[in-house]
């Protein structure tokens, strides 16, 4: 599975290659918004993970993007956030995120994430709005 880490925060951000990669997946990493979207358009991953505060543009503004895409709409993305704003939350939950997961991440936890979206089974947010 191709794996696109879309996240500013450069230590966090290769945590989660090293963690990605040790488990087989192929794994590209964007620290920037815009450049994370260029990368989706050079190579079409088969899963997003989207930090919704980057430089270069919001993570709610990525998926807008994506979700006016034909050809990149369909692409699961799970949103890795410190933000706890019920409000952004719920935003992203209605952009058709497969999953919200609070960071520092559980890596445990991503990884059943993955494998539920890599099943195509309904994933449930570690971080939903309102509980």
């Amino acid at each position: 599975m191709n794996i696109l880490v879309a996240e500013d925060d450069q230590a966090q951000g290769h945590l989660l290659v090293k963690h990605l990669t040790a488990r087989g997946y192929k794994v590209r990493i964007a620290f920037d918004a815009s450049i994370a979207w260029e990368k989706v358009q050079e190579e079409r991953p088969d899963v997003i993970l989207l930090d919704l505060q980057m430089p270069g543009g919001t993570g709610l503004g990525f998926l807008k993007k994506r979700n006016s895409s034909a050809s990149h709409r369909n692409i699961p993305v799970i949103v890795i956030t410190a933000i706890e704003d019920p409000l952004v939350l719920r935003m992203a939950e209605r952009s058709g995120v497969a999953s919200i997961m609070p960071k520092p991440v559980d890596m445990m936890l991503l990884d059943v994430t993955l494998e539920c979206v890599r099943s195509g089974l309904p994933s449930k947010s570690a971080l939903a709005p309102g509980g």
